[in-house]
């Protein structure tokens, strides 16, 4: 028996406001929770690190678009120096080629790679299909 067709509900998108709002509920939530259980605060220092890290990142691939913000720019959106966040784009790039190589992300892509070289193939993915 053949099942019945489906309308696809239409994905919600999710403003990053939305979601930024979400992230701030959650943190006070652990702050209360927190409250009733301190041993928890252990647990603090690296949520802080690990926003600190995806500050980093999320700079070094804004700098990887070609439409990208300048350094310039994201010091003003930033209200810091140009310096500090050309540092921040360093140590965001650092953690991205730190990740890849974990992930084996660039040895997966050189494998595709030689395996199509070595048929004789050309790539038929474009850029945007990348996964």
């Amino acid at each position: 028996m053949a099942s019945p067709l489906r309308r696809k509900r239409p994905q919600r998108v999710t403003e990053t406001e939305e979601y930024v709002a979400m992230l701030h509920r959650m943190i006070g939530a652990l702050g209360v929770r927190l409250a009733d259980d301190p041993a928890g605060l252990v647990h603090v220092e690296p949520l802080r690190d690990h926003l600190r890290d995806a500050m980093n990142t999320a700079i070094a691939i804004n700098q990887e678009k070609p439409r990208g913000y300048s350094f310039g720019e994201l010091a003003k959106i930033l209200g810091v120096k140009r310096e500090s966040v050309y540092e921040r784009a360093v140590k965001g790039r650092a953690l991205l080629a730190e990740a890849r190589a974990r992930l084996g992300v660039v040895s997966l892509r050189e494998h595709r790679r030689a395996r199509l070289d070595q048929a004789g193939l050309p790539d038929r993915r474009t850029a945007g299909e990348a996964r």
